[in-house]
């Protein structure tokens, strides 16, 4: 399982950014610069909200970002970011966001399971409310487990 594999390195807490489309830039960017994905995937998933709206911004202060596995996903990989303070999408109730998972995808199934074990998470609010406001990438990953 994907999640089992999360480890410091894939956690960022307490990014500021000046609107959203540099949030996604920020959250976005060690998955970059670990080639699972390209430049052109993070310019797909603004490019998507401006189209279509903040359709990942999934529940109350939760981003899921992502794009089409063709725009530039090489591999299936996670990286989860904390922002302080939170950033809006114009996501009506839903905003501010304060965690933004960015999740690469290389086809349009095998990220199926992985949304099945972040299900679970997602669901539990006293969890949700510990993962927006924790303070170590090492204490977000043991909440994680």
């Amino acid at each position: 399982m994907l999640l089992d594999q999360i480890q410091a390195k894939d956690i960022q807490i307490g990014l500021a950014a000046a609107d959203w489309q540099d949030a996604i830039r920020k959250a976005a960017a060690p998955l970059a610069a670990e080639g699972a994905i390209t430049e052109r995937y993070i310019d797909g998933m603004i490019q998507s909200v401006l189209k279509n709206g903040p359709y990942f911004v999934l529940s109350k202060g939760l981003a899921l970002a992502h794009t089409r596995p063709e725009c530039g996903a090489n591999r299936l990989a996670l990286n989860f970011s904390t922002f302080d303070p939170p950033v809006c999408f114009g996501a009506g109730e839903n905003d501010p966001v304060r965690l933004i998972i960015t999740l690469a995808a290389t086809d349009s199934n095998s990220h199926i399971d992985l949304l099945s074990e972040l299900a679970e998470i997602l669901m539990d609010d006293d969890r949700m409310e510990q993962l927006f406001t924790v303070q170590s990438p090492e204490e977000f990953c043991r909440l994680l487990a």
